[in-house]
């Protein structure tokens, strides 16, 4: 502002009062402009306000600068008679120096408050996904940690049972079970499991039922061989499978158990369905069940797949009819 002037040949006293005075309103509108009209209007979408109260801001230092350019000319036309005043060019010279100064303020300021903004904005968001993951981990934990309670419970009941009717039966029961809780306690810590082992885990499940069935066991199984490769979520499929034993044998000729899994890139596929009596369709309309497997299953598949499963349920005609299909 102090050179703005040098080319003329004003008084240095009269440059270094314009550039002083000048330089405090341009100072002064900046701050106002950076501290209030920007971040409380502008940022906040308030811009109609931002533009009244910015165009207010121009009028009050329009005016200050005619004032201040006023009392200067008077005190140098009195106090130095033989200095030159300015003229015209050099108010529109002052004016735009004045206010350049203050746009340059305020476009730096806007550049370097937008990019913190955007900084923090992106600090913010991986502290959010950061947490949504941990929270995640720990639901999963969770919804794992309620399904190994929930198979034990259903088979000490079985084995409570049988314990009086084959003791030799009973400990070939133990052997299998210790071997299934192995797998639960030891090889489902992680966040997908070979498909193999979900099916051997399967295939044992349902060995450990036919045990204490008599020769009414009726199950069918269609479970492909050469899975080498493939992997999924582990005990997601457990809970189907233990649902259908749970309503689908009861001890007469009409009990039937059919399970079918089919893999292609990139779809799992598992069907399962089984015959559910009257009684057992007569209290799930009048009670909430007890039990976790379908629920906490449904969680569990919201939470790792989320969009990419399709999960369909009918009963009709007494038959409980599942397809599950997952996108890996």
């Amino acid at each position: 502002m102090f050179f703005v002037f040098s080319n003329r040949q004003y008084d240095i006293q009269i440059r270094t009062n314009l550039s002083i005075l000048l330089l405090i309103i341009s100072f002064a509108s900046a701050r106002v402009t950076n501290k209030i009209l920007i971040p409380k209007f502008l940022f906040k979408g308030k811009r109609g306000w931002f533009l009244y109260l910015l165009f207010f801001l121009l009028i009050i230092s329009l005016w200050l600068i005619s004032i201040a350019l006023f009392l200067i000319t008077l005190y140098s036309s009195i106090a130095l008679p033989n200095t030159i005043l300015p003229s015209l060019e050099d108010v529109i010279i002052i004016l735009t120096g004045t206010y350049s100064i203050s746009l340059l303020s305020s476009v730096f300021y806007f550049t370097k408050e937008s990019y913190q903004s955007k900084e923090e904005k992106l600090i913010i968001e991986k502290e959010k996904n950061l947490l949504e993951l941990k929270f995640k981990e720990v639901q999963l934990q969770l919804l794992k940690e309620q399904i190994h309670p929930h198979f034990i419970f259903n088979m000490m009941n079985n084995l409570y049972a049988l314990v009086n009717e084959n003791l030799t039966l009973s400990r070939e029961v133990i052997v299998r079970l210790s071997d299934l809780l192995e797998y639960m306690l030891y090889e489902c810590n992680t966040e997908k499991v070979e498909l193999s082992k979900e099916i051997e885990f399967i295939n044992n499940y349902i060995e450990l039922e036919k045990i204490r069935h008599d020769e009414s066991f009726n199950v069918t199984t269609d479970f492909p061989e050469d899975v080498s490769g493939i992997k999924i979520a582990p005990l997601i499929l457990f809970p189907f499978v233990e649902n259908a034993f749970k309503h689908g044998l009861k001890q007469t000729n009409k009990d039937f158990i059919s399970m079918k899994l089919e893999v292609s890139s990139p779809k799992i596929q598992f069907s399962i369905n089984n015959y559910k009596h009257d009684a057992t369709l007569a209290a799930d309309k009048t009670k909430k069940s007890k039990g976790l497997g379908l629920k906490n299953v449904q969680e569990r598949l919201e939470l790792l797949y989320q969009k990419r499963y399709e999960l369909q349920i009918s009963t009709e005609n007494n038959i409980f009819d599942l397809t599950l299909k997952i996108i890996r």
